[in-house]
């Protein structure tokens, strides 16, 4: 059985023998807060057949979500590898195929122009192996990293869910995250796929308490996103309180030294392509990324409330600033839930609020972290029919596919 936080001090919950006063109020202080951080016990569970069936249910909707997709864009007029060449697809693209460029250039206020250089190297690396070892075009080989890296991450979901939840969770948890309205990002040469199975499996290593794997796998996330640093944080505060619990030896520490090397490689590869330490600080100041602590999230839920603009995406948007929000407190109160996993969709939500950016990116943003904010639908969800789960699924895969077309081909910003 793994213990993710402390039990209540028992030493700490008696109040009223003796004590009064301000020591008996502190530790009836001290009680309440154990009481409040105690988490069931979880124990991760791997089933062999368990994972295929996640995977297959994945795969299942996803290929109806994708045919959906490509149906609508080629009555459109639009060809398959331009559907797969569009937005970040293009740039991991163009770096997979031509590397990063050995310069940034600059607009005439000093403001750098968009760059490739503010895309982290794994993906293009691993599109770049599958096309020199299969001889897979560009786009195509982009899709098979995908579609591999989705279906690991998927049976990731179902193996989380299901140690924390009960196993029909994780299969409803699989489903939902699958026909979700921004799973396109898992189809195409994006990088949420791969980010996606680097963090859930990461989350598993570190409730299992299997530290140099969490450490390992924190690291691999930081050379595919910057939102890795969401991880980190999480892999740190969770070694930190198994060192002051002096638990698992020298272990915790190895994944303190190991968590952070991801992104500091990506950060200084990325740098000595223009030789310069900040390079991609440089570079993603184009993309307006830096961290305002909310000011730019805050300006934009004013035009919305105030109607400043109108897009399809934006109550979208807005309901998914508040809903993650909502759910950060539930899963808080929640006791079967593990806190690492809370403090990740915490950290997720502080980083996506407080940075600017594109915020019609959010909710693509928010798409590796979704799994745990379902755990709070997916259990009304699992009871129901099987029947009834395969119609759900099967509706919400295609209107992913139809909401895909727009984001992808047909609405003006980038998603």
């Amino acid at each position: 059985m793994v213990d993710v936080a402390p039990p209540p001090d028992s030493s700490a919950t008696v109040s009223g023998s003796g004590d009064s006063g301000a020591g008996g109020t502190a530790a009836d202080w001290r009680g309440r807060l154990a009481e409040l951080l105690r988490r069931e016990p979880v124990t991760i569970r791997f089933a062999r057949r368990e994972a295929l069936n996640a995977a297959g249910i994945y795969l299942a909707v996803s290929a109806l979500a994708f045919a959906v997709l490509l149906l609508i864009c080629h009555h459109l007029g639009y060809g398959v590898v331009q559907v797969l060449s569009k937005w970040d697809s293009k740039n991991y693209l163009s770096v997979a195929e031509h590397g990063y460029p050995h310069h940034l250039s600059y607009q005439p206020d000093g403001v750098p122009k968009w760059s490739t250089l503010a895309f982290f190297p794994l993906v293009p690396a691993l599109i770049r192996t599958v096309h020199l070892v299969t001889g897979l075009g560009y786009p195509y080989a982009g899709v098979a990293v995908s579609w591999l890296a989705a279906t690991a991450a998927a049976v990731a979901v179902h193996t989380l869910a299901r140690s924390v939840l009960g196993r029909r969770v994780g299969y409803a948890c699989v489903g939902l995250w699958a026909c979700s309205p921004y799973a396109f990002a898992l189809w195409v040469p994006y990088s949420e796929a791969c980010f996606s199975a680097a963090l859930m499996w990461a989350l598993i290593a570190v409730i299992a308490r299997r530290w140099v794997a969490a450490g390992v796998l924190t690291a691999l996330a930081g050379t595919i996103r910057p939102t890795a640093s969401v991880l980190v944080g999480v892999l740190v505060l969770s070694a930190g309180w198994a060192l002051l619990r002096r638990r698992d030896g020298w272990r915790p520490w190895l994944a303190l030294a190991l968590a952070p090397l991801g992104l500091v490689f990506s950060w200084l590869y990325l740098g000595s392509r223009v030789g310069r330490w900040d390079g991609w600080f440089e570079a993603e100041k184009a993309w307006g990324q830096s961290f305002d602590f909310g000011r730019g999230s805050l300006h934009f839920l004013k035009q919305v409330a105030t109607y400043q603009h109108i897009d399809i995406r934006y109550p979208v948007v807005l309901a998914l600033i508040l809903l993650v929000a909502v759910a950060v407190v539930a899963l808080a109160m929640d006791r079967k839930v593990p806190w690492p996993l809370v403090l990740a969709l915490a950290g997720a939500w502080e980083l996506m609020f407080g940075t600017p950016g594109s915020p019609l990116s959010k909710p693509r943003f928010m798409l590796p972290f979704l799994p745990i904010l379902l755990l709070l639908v997916a259990r009304p969800v699992a009871r129901l029919p099987r029947l009834v789960q395969g119609c759900l699924y099967g509706c919400g895969a295609v209107f992913a596919g139809w909401y895909a077309v727009g984001l992808l081909m047909l609405f003006k910003w980038s998603p």
